[in-house]
């Protein structure tokens, strides 16, 4: 018996407008207003989605764009008054290297996920998000051939002041810096920056006396623990936050590549809200550079570590008239138009990162007229 192929109804120009839901952060920068579905939605989904079928989740390929939409939800959904966070970025050295993407991928989640066991032993309220990003090497005996490095947003560090000053304006400028509350009790981490001193050959003047400065910092704290302790405060013996990250990364790794152990990590104290969404724009929610990626099974691209302790801002839904959510959809159209400049379409929704402060007015409804 021969069957005809049912055609799906034209969602082109399809659009709702009844049943709206509003779901917003309070304190956060997350709106999204949604409307119910069409009847040609519904008679689409009815025909063409077996919810039984598809309920499994396939394997992860690349970072796909509902998978970056997921965590542009998520990361807009901390609260802005909670403590700015540190940006890590962790790199692999040429001695780790597999020629199968997916064995690869996984070896260095295995590594992260060490590396996040750690940094939770010493640090228990710390938090945050972590992103995997592939690139191909520009140097070294693997130039050419992909390698994976992370990215990781951390919150909830103890903050410490190193040092307060004027600048040319005349307004007062300090500088905080993120600490881990352990001691370099073993020295592994003085022993390691003396062999470097050694043997490594640094590029230019200027990364050598960075350098330098860095080792002369952490030696005063490990000699002088207990005056420091005394004087200043017992935060202020502990070991940086970039101190601490190089050398778990470090032994994490386990290479013994020293080149590693200089420059494996880099670490960033965020200033402001407007950096971490830069932050994140700049290298957490771009694509993979190469096309052929998201064709390979390399498991998760991003995640949520320490999940219970993210300062989440309150997450708020409700239904709205029909009037009002086509209202606040209109303008929160034009608003992501004038920020994209170029005309967009939702038919059955728009989701917003914005000062969700701004809408409250429109979500609080009018009073009763007395006449």
């Amino acid at each position: 018996m021969k069957t005809t192929k049912v055609p799906h109804c034209s969602e082109e120009v399809d659009w709702s407008a009844s049943s709206p839901k509003i779901s917003y952060s309070e304190g956060g920068r997350y709106l999204r207003v949604k409307f119910a579905r069409s009847p040609a939605m519904e008679w689409n989904q009815e025909h063409f989605y077996n919810r039984d079928r598809e309920s499994a989740r396939g394997v992860c390929k690349g970072f796909s764009f509902g998978s970056r939409r997921r965590m542009l939800d998520r990361l807009n959904q901390v609260s802005v008054a909670a403590d700015h966070p540190d940006f890590v970025t962790l790199t692999l050295p040429d001695d780790c290297f597999d020629d199968c993407v997916t064995s690869f991928a996984k070896k260095a989640k295995d590594y992260l996920d060490v590396l996040l066991k750690r940094l939770n032993r010493a640090c228990a309220p710390s938090c945050g998000f972590w992103r995997i990003e592939w690139k191909a090497r520009k140097s070294g005996k693997h130039e050419g051939k992909m390698f994976p490095h992370f990215h990781l947003l951390v919150w909830g560090l103890p903050q410490r002041r190193i040092a307060e000053g004027v600048d040319i304006d005349g307004k007062s400028v300090c500088v905080d810096e993120s600490f881990v509350p352990v001691r370099d009790c073993q020295q592994s981490f003085t022993s390691l920056c003396a062999e470097i001193s050694s043997t490594h050959v640094f590029k230019n003047f200027k990364s050598g006396s960075r350098f330098t400065d860095r080792v002369v910092a952490h030696n005063y704290r490990v000699a002088d623990a207990e005056h420091i302790a005394e004087k200043r405060g017992v935060e202020y013996s502990f070991m940086s936050f970039f101190d601490w990250v190089s050398l778990a990364w470090y032994h994490v790794v386990g290479t013994h590549n020293v080149d590693h152990f200089f420059a494996g990590c880099r670490v960033e104290r965020i200033r402001t809200w407007g950096g971490v969404l830069s932050y994140c724009a700049k290298y957490m929610s771009k694509a993979d550079s190469e096309n052929f990626i998201s064709d390979i099974a390399t498991g998760r691209s991003w995640g949520i570590f320490n999940r219970a302790n993210m300062p989440w801002a309150k997450l708020i839904e409700f239904d709205v008239s029909d009037d009002m959510g086509n209202r606040i959809r209109r303008i929160a159209r034009r608003m992501l138009e004038h920020k994209l400049g170029k005309k967009v379409q939702r038919h059955y929704g728009v989701t917003l990162y914005c000062d969700t402060s701004k809408f409250k007015t429109l979500l609080t409804p009018e009073p009763d007229t007395p006449f």
